[in-house]
């Protein structure tokens, strides 16, 4: 398996700190920027960061801010504040050229009660400048589920903006927690649109991001049927907590074929 197809959640405060660390071992970061990152983010530092992940041929993804984040909100305020945010990430994007910007979509049955047809209406006043700006800077907006409880949603947005520059992200751990639906049937349904996946793991209940093999996420089901319907997807680990990162890297290696003796740890 070729490593460099695993991402690794880092905060970019942590990218920061540690930056001469994770290059020396060869760390792909998918780099997580919430709204004050984004706020104190350096033109300046990004473009070193990007020039010193390149010169090692280690690949950068980034994820955007999501707290209070929504796309799709029936709220017009909401929704244009969301732009604005998304509108930053864009701007740092640009100076850090990761190859996926992952957002999340937004969509929950609490708030809008089933009316997919308001959520797709709003979030279609959103995403259309983004993915022009994604087109631009040859980047890949993956939107990403949480709450959603089958695949109905993303797959209308994912058709509706039909663009090879907006695809989504499945993330294992929210799958467990909220879907309604047969694993099968998300990949069965997203499958082509599928540019990343994260992986973590937890027991159902909360979304603890443990790592692969440590909860009840039946991850050989995942991974077959990953394998099945999609194409070459992006691979984000996304434990949090001290000593995580190099568990999950050995359970993913066996998952995708592949095992590497030695250590990678963002700790």
């Amino acid at each position: 398996m070729d490593e460099k197809k695993i991402q690794v959640h880092v905060p970019y405060p942590v990218l920061l700190e540690r930056l001469q660390d994770i290059l020396e071992m060869g760390i792909n970061p998918e780099v997580y920027m919430d709204g004050r990152f984004l706020d104190e983010a350096d033109a300046k530092d990004l473009r070193a960061i990007r020039e010193q992940f390149a010169k090692r041929s280690l690949r950068v993804t980034m994820h955007g801010p999501y707290i209070d984040m929504n796309p799709g909100s029936a709220d017009e305020k909401q929704r244009l504040s969301t732009a604005e945010r998304y509108g930053r990430v864009f701007e740092v994007a640009s100076e850090l050229r990761p190859v996926n910007v992952v957002l999340h979509a937004g969509y929950s049955e609490r708030r809008y009660r089933g009316d997919f047809g308001l959520w797709l209406e709003q979030s279609l006043k959103t995403w259309p400048r983004f993915v022009k700006e994604a087109e631009r800077q040859d980047t890949v907006i993956a939107a990403e589920n949480i709450f959603e409880k089958t695949p109905d949603t993303l797959k209308m947005l994912a058709a509706r903006i039909d663009s090879p520059n907006f695809r989504l992200c499945i993330d294992s751990g929210h799958l467990r927690i909220f879907s309604k639906v047969e694993m099968e049937e998300w990949f069965r349904e997203l499958g082509p649109f599928i540019a990343e996946v994260h992986l973590h793991d937890n027991f159902g209940k909360n979304d603890d991001h443990l790592p692969v093999g440590e909860g009840s996420v039946d991850f050989a089901s995942f991974f077959r049927h990953l394998k099945a319907y999609s194409k070459d997807p992006v691979y984000t680990i996304e434990p949090h907590g001290e000593g995580m990162i190099e568990r999950s890297l050995r359970a993913v290696r066996k998952f995708l074929g592949g095992e590497r003796s030695g250590g990678l740890s963002a700790d």
